[in-house]
């Protein structure tokens, strides 16, 4: 998996997404509805604003039209506009169909198959990354599917040691500790 830097000041991230044809959004299991625009318009990018704790994007897309090709295209920046992630076959995982729960945080998709590129191409003039790849299941990509990425939770690791002495009548102790790091 790639990892997902996320800068430590960033406020605030803005994911840019649509779905050939119809697009459903859950972050971190919470129903994002109210804040797409553009969910049956597969050439507009609707943009949904998530925390950088976030820690589940969860995507069903849904294709009107069986005889096409569908799929899933998708960027997330930093307040900086810098790109921190995209839609791709390394980092997404996909299924066909609609497993119940699947959107949630605890869901286990460690059965999915890793997204598939779909036979769509370009992102048609929005402001998507360039870098993102069109994704889909790999069972039928002309039937509803569901995309997960899950950021990879980060063990904390033992940093640097501390060294306190202490004197007491006249004799020096040296204690260390370890400090405990918490990473992204």
């Amino acid at each position: 998996m790639i990892p997902m830097v996320i800068p430590s000041d960033a406020t605030s991230l803005y994911l840019r997404i649509t779905c050939d044809n119809t697009l459903t959004l859950f972050v971190d299991g919470i129903d994002q509805a109210p804040n797409l625009y553009n969910k049956r318009e597969w050439d507009h990018e609707d943009v949904v604003e998530i925390s950088p704790t976030f820690r589940v994007i969860a995507v069903r897309c849904e294709n009107g039209n069986q005889d096409t090709e569908m799929g899933l295209l998708a960027s997330l920046e930093d307040d900086n506009e810098e790109i921190i992630l995209t839609s791709d076959t390394e980092n997404w995982r996909c299924i066909e169909g609609r497993p119940e729960n699947w959107m949630a945080v605890d869901f286990d998709d460690g059965g999915w198959e890793k997204a598939i590129p779909s036979r769509i191409s370009g992102t048609h003039g929005m402001m998507i990354s360039e870098d993102a790849v069109w994704i889909t299941a790999a069972a039928d990509p002309r039937k509803r599917f569901n995309c997960r990425y899950v950021r990879p939770i980060r063990e904390p690791t033992l940093g640097k040691l501390l060294l306190l002495s202490y004197c007491y009548r006249g004799v020096s102790l040296y204690c260390t500790f370890p400090i405990l790091l918490h990473n992204n």
